[in-house]
């Protein structure tokens, strides 16, 4: 099973799931809002059933919401209402593809990083696409940084196709790679209990 078809298959299962810690999401979603100015446009990658994307709309100038899973692309826009100006614009798309409308003054992905083929192309592709001076918001699983037991538990479900295949990265890993890419990381921390997610804000030098 591709990874498409694999999340195409379980984007109803993951529409209908809870947000596990309001608490820490909601702090999240304070920290990104932090970042946006009410000019910018934003290009979310991975928006998977469009919850964040429809949170920041209203207040930037624009939100491109992607993800390469056509059936959450399918839930998000039909979760998506109200004034046209004031929502995303939903496209289905992989995470390294170049988007109409960059370049972006601000792109996120959340719990995506991990998911991809390449981290350094899907990089690459975020540095070219934000403007300079721009930033780049992600929050990744670090599964490298986690015990041994769980790293050995998700490696089953991968081969049993359970769960997606996970790149198994630490938080060094990943600021490597953004350094790698251009990016200057100005801003790392956590929310909640969980700490193998680092939220991370980087900077395209201007």
């Amino acid at each position: 099973m591709t990874a498409q078809a694999f999340w195409d298959r379980h984007a109803p299962k993951y529409a209908k799931k809870p947000i596990a810690d309001v608490t820490a999401y909601e702090e999240k979603l304070s920290c990104v809002t932090a970042v946006l100015r009410p000019t910018d446009r934003v290009l979310e990658i991975g928006c998977g059933t469009g919850g964040t994307g429809r949170k920041i709309a209203p207040v930037v100038a624009h939100v491109t919401a992607t993800d390469f899973s056509a059936e959450m692309i399918r839930i998000s826009r039909t979760r998506s209402s109200g004034d046209a100006a004031g929502r995303p614009e939903y496209l289905q798309a992989e995470a390294a593809q170049d988007i109409p409308g960059q370049p972006f003054d601000v792109i996120c992905a959340f719990s995506v990083l991990h998911l991809v083929d390449d981290i350094p192309t899907v990089l690459d592709a975020v540095f070219r696409q934000v403007k300079p001076g721009g930033h780049f918001v992600s929050k990744t699983v670090c599964l490298k940084d986690a015990p041994l037991w769980m790293r050995a538990m998700v490696r089953v479900l991968m081969t049993v196709r359970i769960a997606p295949n996970v790149i198994i990265l630490s938080r060094a890993e990943l600021s490597r790679h953004l350094i790698g890419a251009g990016f200057e990381v100005n801003q790392t921390r956590y929310f909640g209990k969980n700490r193998l997610s680092p939220f991370i804000v980087a900077r395209k030098p201007a």
